[in-house]
């Protein structure tokens, strides 16, 4: 049996990492799946439970998450969107707003939020958020910062 096509390279990685199976991570994904059979990990054979999404899934709710930044750059003018009434974008925004890790979506739930002032809660698996965390701070720190030196300097002009 093959490993389950719905595992990524990263989280076969993870896997390796968390069993310490003597792997190359620098194997391509069809190497490491081809190394990992050697191990005989029952729970590669069936299908990702952490995965919530396959690839049409996810362009779908891409596709939705685009057309509510859209309605807001229009204006939130339903006239000049393509939506029919206020119940579609609701809908939209409630449909969407539990995959927060996809950030076109974290983006439009936060656009509507903001622009219809609304309280849409948006979902974020927590491994997501706490890399969504460290790249704010990561931003903050590096941000440049106005310092003062004291003491005394000596200009010379020639």
């Amino acid at each position: 049996m093959d490993v389950h096509p719905s595992y990524s390279k990263k989280e076969l990685i993870e896997i390796i990492d968390e069993y310490n199976l003597n792997i190359d991570i620098e194997l391509s994904k069809f190497k490491i799946k081809k190394e990992l059979k050697k191990f005989n990990l029952d729970f590669l054979y069936i299908e990702n439970e952490n995965k919530k999404l396959n690839i049409n899934e996810k362009n779908e709710i891409i596709l939705k998450a685009k057309k509510l930044i859209s309605y807001v750059k229009c204006g939130c003018i339903i006239e000049n969107s393509i939506y029919n009434n206020f119940d579609e974008i609701i809908f939209d925004v409630n449909d969407i707003n539990d995959y927060g890790e996809i950030s076109s979506v974290r983006r439009a739930v936060n656009l509507i939020n903001y622009n219809l002032n609304l309280n849409i809660p948006l979902y974020i698996d927590s491994e997501k958020d706490i890399e969504l965390k460290e790249k704010i701070l990561i931003k903050k720190k590096s941000e440049p910062k106005l310092l003062f030196k004291s003491g005394t300097y000596k200009v010379k002009f020639e």
